[in-house]
């Protein structure tokens, strides 16, 4: 598993007239799904105090929780026109992303087991290692643990290579199979959060509900974009989606297909002044 690393990335300028702003991206974008597959972890459970958020920055200074982030993202300025507008942020929120859809657990299939009792194979359902035995008895408060293959009126038959075994719990004078406690325990997979409840004739586990952010309407957190060059201007393109526009290939575009440039405007307005100046001498 590859420690989650994210930094900031300053693209390149695309060599057409116009593109749109995400070019601009100085992040890679996540989906819970393409999050696991890089870095081989879940993305933490959505936290629905936040807006969604693709994107993370890992070169944030997280030495002070009161530290935040600035970038540059698309918005409008005062007189409505678009423009880069100034993001702050908590640094912790930056480092993070805020991925919708639930947490996928691996699913617990017990191994199938050569074992018998009686001339039958037994159920690997019905079958733990002692650890996890005890980790159950632990958790429920039993009273006791048996390995009671011994005790059955047909005794177990264990192969040299099965590590489990048939275990029983003392719980409040019943005898519960801990193989089978287990499998309770990791029905929604292994590692699944979740509690004991205990208030019932026989322990159950109870699944913790986590949010998924399925259906958030709120607008997510905006793209950090690099800085506009000195050849690049942000307008609105067809149907008004913004777009970046490269003024040196838009006035070379112009000039080749002989339509009026900026350059002529230009010249036309020294033209003006030099007739308005000749006509007022």
């Amino acid at each position: 598993m590859s420690q989650p690393v994210s930094r900031p990335n300053i693209p390149d300028q695309p060599s057409t007239v116009a593109y749109s702003p995400s070019e601009l991206a100085l992040f890679r974008t996540y989906t819970r799904e393409t999050y696991r597959s890089t870095f081989g972890a879940d993305a933490p459970t959505f936290d629905p105090s936040r807006p969604v958020k693709a994107w993370f920055d890992s070169t944030v200074d997280l030495s002070d929780p009161s530290n935040v982030a600035i970038y540059k993202v698309l918005g409008r300025d005062s007189s409505g026109a678009l423009a880069l507008r100034q993001l702050i942020m908590p640094a912790s929120e930056a480092a993070s992303v805020n991925l919708q859809g639930a947490i996928t657990y691996p699913p617990y299939t017990p191994a199938p087991t050569a074992a018998t009792r009686g001339g039958s194979t037994l159920n690997p359902n019905y079958l733990c290692t002692e650890a996890e035995a005890r980790e159950i008895l632990q958790q429920i408060g039993g009273d006791s643990l048996i390995e009671d293959s011994h005790l059955a009126v047909f005794p177990t038959i264990y192969p040299s290579d099965e590590p489990r075994r048939w275990w029983t719990i003392s719980w409040r004078g019943k005898e519960l199979n801990a193989g089978l406690l287990l499998c309770n325990r990791n029905s929604k997979g292994i590692g699944a959060p979740g509690h004991w409840d205990l208030s019932g004739m026989e322990p159950q586990w109870i699944a913790t509900i986590t949010p998924t952010g399925d259906g958030d309407t709120r607008p997510p957190r905006e793209m950090p974009l690099r800085a506009l060059l000195p050849n690049e201007k942000l307008q609105a393109g067809p149907m008004g989606i913004a777009q970046v526009v490269r003024l040196d290939l838009q006035a070379a575009q112009a000039q080749a297909s002989g339509a009026f440039t900026q350059d002529d405007r230009a010249m036309l307005q020294k033209i003006l002044q030099l007739l308005s100046a000749r006509v007022s001498s």
